[in-house]
Protein backbone atom coordinates (compact mmCIF):
# COMPACT_ATOMS: atom_id res chain seq x y z
CA UNK A 1 0.00 0.00 0.00
CA UNK A 2 1.40 3.11 -1.47
CA UNK A 3 1.25 6.88 0.16
CA UNK A 4 -1.75 7.55 -2.11
CA UNK A 5 -3.48 4.80 -1.18
CA UNK A 6 -3.39 5.75 2.51
CA UNK A 7 -4.07 9.22 2.20
CA UNK A 8 -7.08 8.32 0.06
CA UNK A 9 -8.41 6.49 3.03
CA UNK A 10 -8.14 8.62 5.33
CA UNK A 11 -9.72 11.33 3.41
CA UNK A 12 -12.63 9.07 2.78
CA UNK A 13 -12.84 7.88 6.31
CA UNK A 14 -12.78 11.99 7.03
CA UNK A 15 -15.11 12.60 4.98
CA UNK A 16 -17.46 10.21 5.84
CA UNK A 17 -17.81 12.13 9.18
CA UNK A 18 -20.61 14.44 9.93
CA UNK A 19 -18.67 16.99 11.96
CA UNK A 20 -15.64 17.11 9.30
CA UNK A 21 -15.50 19.50 6.19
CA UNK A 22 -12.56 18.29 3.89
CA UNK A 23 -10.85 18.27 0.86
CA UNK A 24 -8.00 16.53 -1.55
CA UNK A 25 -5.38 18.17 -3.71
CA UNK A 26 -4.12 15.11 -5.06
CA UNK A 27 -1.53 16.68 -7.32
CA UNK A 28 -0.54 20.75 -6.37
CA UNK A 29 0.93 22.21 -9.60
CA UNK A 30 -0.38 25.56 -9.42
CA UNK A 31 1.04 28.76 -11.34
CA UNK A 32 0.46 31.07 -8.84
CA UNK A 33 0.43 31.58 -5.32
CA UNK A 34 -2.96 33.46 -5.82
CA UNK A 35 -3.75 30.20 -7.85
CA UNK A 36 -3.53 27.50 -5.28
CA UNK A 37 -5.26 30.20 -2.85
CA UNK A 38 -8.39 30.38 -4.52
CA UNK A 39 -8.18 26.54 -5.86
CA UNK A 40 -8.25 25.53 -1.93
CA UNK A 41 -11.13 28.10 -1.65
CA UNK A 42 -13.27 27.13 -4.28
CA UNK A 43 -13.29 23.34 -2.62
CA UNK A 44 -14.20 24.68 0.60
CA UNK A 45 -17.18 26.85 -1.70
CA UNK A 46 -15.94 29.87 -0.86
CA UNK A 47 -16.28 32.65 -3.28
CA UNK A 48 -13.66 34.19 -5.22
CA UNK A 49 -12.17 36.85 -4.79
CA UNK A 50 -10.03 39.85 -6.47
CA UNK A 51 -6.80 40.11 -4.20
CA UNK A 52 -4.78 37.52 -2.39
CA UNK A 53 -5.62 39.14 0.89
CA UNK A 54 -9.04 39.23 0.35
CA UNK A 55 -9.45 35.89 -0.39
CA UNK A 56 -6.90 34.75 2.66
CA UNK A 57 -9.45 36.90 4.92
CA UNK A 58 -12.30 35.17 3.10
CA UNK A 59 -10.89 31.57 3.77
CA UNK A 60 -10.39 32.75 7.65
CA UNK A 61 -14.03 33.61 8.17
CA UNK A 62 -14.96 30.40 6.93
CA UNK A 63 -12.49 28.69 8.80
CA UNK A 64 -13.77 30.83 11.92
CA UNK A 65 -17.49 30.16 10.93
CA UNK A 66 -16.96 26.27 10.82
CA UNK A 67 -15.56 26.36 14.21
CA UNK A 68 -18.62 28.02 15.59
CA UNK A 69 -20.69 25.47 13.57
CA UNK A 70 -18.54 22.69 15.39
CA UNK A 71 -16.92 21.18 12.36
CA UNK A 72 -13.42 20.22 11.85
CA UNK A 73 -11.80 21.31 8.41
CA UNK A 74 -8.67 19.29 6.98
CA UNK A 75 -6.86 19.79 3.66
CA UNK A 76 -5.27 16.63 2.49
CA UNK A 77 -2.45 17.59 -0.08
CA UNK A 78 -1.24 14.14 -2.01
CA UNK A 79 2.48 14.72 -3.83
CA UNK A 80 3.07 17.57 -1.60
CA UNK A 81 6.83 17.31 -2.39
CA UNK A 82 5.63 19.52 -5.60
CA UNK A 83 4.99 22.55 -3.69
CA UNK A 84 7.75 25.10 -3.49
CA UNK A 85 9.09 27.46 -0.52
CA UNK A 86 6.47 29.96 -0.81
CA UNK A 87 3.36 27.25 -1.27
CA UNK A 88 4.84 25.52 1.93
CA UNK A 89 4.63 29.24 3.45
CA UNK A 90 1.39 29.50 2.54
CA UNK A 91 0.44 25.94 4.07
CA UNK A 92 2.15 27.25 7.46
CA UNK A 93 0.18 30.76 7.18
CA UNK A 94 -3.31 28.55 7.28
CA UNK A 95 -1.83 27.17 10.72
CA UNK A 96 -2.31 30.91 12.18
CA UNK A 97 -5.58 30.57 12.07
CA UNK A 98 -6.68 29.65 15.33
CA UNK A 99 -8.29 30.93 18.50
CA UNK A 100 -6.81 30.81 21.98
CA UNK A 101 -7.12 26.98 22.04
CA UNK A 102 -7.94 25.35 18.53
CA UNK A 103 -6.24 25.28 15.39
CA UNK A 104 -8.96 26.25 12.34
CA UNK A 105 -7.50 23.72 10.25
CA UNK A 106 -5.85 20.77 10.09
CA UNK A 107 -3.70 20.14 7.25
CA UNK A 108 -1.94 16.35 6.41
CA UNK A 109 0.78 16.36 3.84
CA UNK A 110 1.64 12.62 1.94
CA UNK A 111 5.05 13.27 -0.56
CA UNK A 112 7.72 11.29 -1.82
CA UNK A 113 11.11 11.65 0.32
CA UNK A 114 12.23 15.10 -0.99
CA UNK A 115 9.31 16.62 0.75
CA UNK A 116 11.04 15.27 4.77
CA UNK A 117 14.33 16.58 2.92
CA UNK A 118 12.55 19.90 1.87
CA UNK A 119 10.92 20.25 5.02
CA UNK A 120 14.16 20.28 7.36
CA UNK A 121 15.47 23.15 5.40
CA UNK A 122 16.07 26.91 7.39
CA UNK A 123 13.50 28.08 4.67
CA UNK A 124 10.95 25.85 6.11
CA UNK A 125 12.03 25.58 9.89
CA UNK A 126 8.75 27.19 10.73
CA UNK A 127 6.38 24.68 9.22
CA UNK A 128 8.82 22.18 10.43
CA UNK A 129 8.33 22.90 13.84
CA UNK A 130 4.80 22.65 13.54
CA UNK A 131 4.54 18.97 12.77
CA UNK A 132 2.54 17.43 14.96
CA UNK A 133 3.00 14.06 13.77
CA UNK A 134 4.66 12.27 10.81
CA UNK A 135 5.35 8.79 9.68
CA UNK A 136 7.32 7.39 6.93
CA UNK A 137 6.00 4.00 4.80
CA UNK A 138 8.29 1.23 4.75
CA UNK A 139 9.28 -0.86 1.38
CA UNK A 140 6.87 -3.60 0.40
CA UNK A 141 7.91 -7.00 1.63
CA UNK A 142 8.11 -9.77 -1.28
CA UNK A 143 4.46 -11.14 -0.40
CA UNK A 144 3.36 -7.40 -0.21
CA UNK A 145 4.36 -6.80 -3.29
CA UNK A 146 2.85 -10.20 -4.80
CA UNK A 147 -0.30 -9.36 -3.39
CA UNK A 148 -0.32 -5.75 -4.39
CA UNK A 149 0.33 -7.34 -8.33
CA UNK A 150 -2.31 -9.16 -7.97
CA UNK A 151 -4.46 -6.89 -6.45
CA UNK A 152 -3.98 -4.30 -9.46
CA UNK A 153 -4.51 -7.22 -12.06
CA UNK A 154 -8.02 -7.96 -10.38
CA UNK A 155 -9.07 -4.30 -9.87
CA UNK A 156 -8.25 -4.03 -13.69
CA UNK A 157 -10.33 -6.91 -14.32
CA UNK A 158 -7.56 -9.21 -16.11
CA UNK A 159 -5.92 -12.13 -15.36
CA UNK A 160 -2.83 -12.03 -13.49
CA UNK A 161 0.08 -12.68 -15.96
CA UNK A 162 3.18 -12.35 -14.18
CA UNK A 163 5.36 -15.45 -13.30
CA UNK A 164 5.81 -16.34 -9.80
CA UNK A 165 9.56 -15.66 -10.85
CA UNK A 166 8.48 -12.43 -12.46
CA UNK A 167 6.82 -10.53 -9.32
CA UNK A 168 10.00 -11.65 -7.02
CA UNK A 169 12.09 -9.47 -10.10
CA UNK A 170 10.22 -6.86 -10.03
CA UNK A 171 10.35 -6.71 -5.71
CA UNK A 172 14.40 -7.00 -6.41
CA UNK A 173 14.12 -4.61 -8.46
CA UNK A 174 11.79 -1.63 -7.16
CA UNK A 175 12.65 -2.46 -3.41
CA UNK A 176 9.66 -2.63 -2.93
CA UNK A 177 9.06 0.63 -3.34
CA UNK A 178 4.93 1.08 -4.41
CA UNK A 179 5.51 3.50 -7.21
CA UNK A 180 8.14 1.95 -8.59
CA UNK A 181 6.02 -1.39 -8.92
CA UNK A 182 3.71 -0.16 -10.64
CA UNK A 183 5.89 1.56 -12.95
CA UNK A 184 7.55 -1.80 -13.85
CA UNK A 185 4.60 -3.46 -14.07
CA UNK A 186 2.92 -1.01 -16.59
CA UNK A 187 5.49 -0.83 -18.51
CA UNK A 188 6.30 -4.86 -19.18
CA UNK A 189 2.74 -5.27 -19.47
CA UNK A 190 2.90 -2.92 -22.43
CA UNK A 191 5.91 -4.99 -24.00
CA UNK A 192 4.36 -8.36 -23.05
CA UNK A 193 0.64 -6.98 -25.22
CA UNK A 194 3.34 -5.51 -28.39
CA UNK A 195 5.33 -9.27 -28.16
CA UNK A 196 1.90 -11.02 -28.73
CA UNK A 197 2.66 -13.13 -25.28
CA UNK A 198 0.27 -14.13 -22.79
CA UNK A 199 2.71 -14.18 -19.57
CA UNK A 200 5.23 -12.20 -18.16
CA UNK A 201 8.73 -13.56 -17.33
CA UNK A 202 11.58 -11.91 -15.57
CA UNK A 203 13.00 -10.78 -18.64
CA UNK A 204 10.27 -8.42 -19.65
CA UNK A 205 11.35 -7.25 -16.05
CA UNK A 206 14.57 -6.89 -17.06
CA UNK A 207 13.98 -4.70 -20.08
CA UNK A 208 11.53 -2.73 -18.44
CA UNK A 209 13.94 -1.54 -15.53
CA UNK A 210 16.20 0.77 -17.16
CA UNK A 211 13.30 2.90 -18.89
CA UNK A 212 11.83 3.35 -15.55
CA UNK A 213 13.51 5.73 -12.80
CA UNK A 214 13.55 4.10 -9.46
Amino acid sequence: MGKSTVLRYLYGEYAAKEECITTLIPTPKFPTLFGMLKYICSDFEIEPKRSFVAQQDALQEFLLQSYRDGKNVVLFIDEAQLLDNQQLELIRGFLNFETDEHKLIQIVLAGQLELRDKLNTDKNKALYSRISTYSMLDPLTPEETKVMIEHRCSYAGIHNPFTAEAMETVYIKSKGIPRSILKLCALAYEMMEMGGEKSITPDYIEDATPEVAI
